[in-house]
């Protein structure tokens, strides 16, 4: 394969994804260079990288640890609204009374590092329907408080805080 590609001998290290599959492919890989005697630059040390975007996923992760319950709060509340057809038909009803601009709710994906932020700021947005909805369904329990959504909007500020900081970087 590499011979094909005209890499052969050339390439110095790969970068993967964390993820257990691809250190087996990156050591199968390694253990094909050294059956067929190919050299690796400074013995394979530098062979294989981390992905530095999955890196940097996870340090946002980390650090949104100190907000955690905000953040899953916020989760079971959209998760309440989309598991539903009666949830979310329910909400869609006090969208439309309320005139709200056509738009959906966001769920975070582990993937995309901001995506915590789009989905705390869509359901922000969403406030004073899901204090309606809180009214009327009675199975509700998340953002039922002022206190909840405080905390929302204190969460945000500080995504944004260190989104300036690491743009200043």
């Amino acid at each position: 394969m590499l011979t094909r590609l005209g890499i052969e001998g050339k390439m110095c290290s790969i970068s993967v994804i964390n993820a257990s599959y691809n250190d087996a492919a990156v050591r199968m890989l390694k253990d094909s260079f050294s059956f067929h005697k190919k050299n690796i630059h400074l013995n394979g040390k530098l062979f294989h990288v981390r992905c530095c975007t999955h890196i940097l996923n996870l340090l946002v992760h980390d650090g949104f640890s100190e907000n955690k319950d905000v953040i899953d709060n916020v989760r079971e509340s959209v998760n309440h609204i989309i598991a539903s057809t009666m949830h979310l038909t329910m909400f869609s009803d006090i969208v439309k009374q309320l005139q709200f601009p056509n738009k959906r709710l966001i769920l975070d994906y582990c993937t995309r590092w901001n995506a915590i932020y789009a989905m705390l700021s869509c359901v922000l947005e969403f406030k004073d329907i899901f204090l309606r909805y809180g009214q009327r369904d009675t199975s509700y329990k998340h953002l039922s408080s002022d206190e909840n959504w405080v905390r929302v909007e204190e969460s945000i500020k500080e995504l944004l805080m260190e989104k300036s900081l690491s743009e200043e970087l």
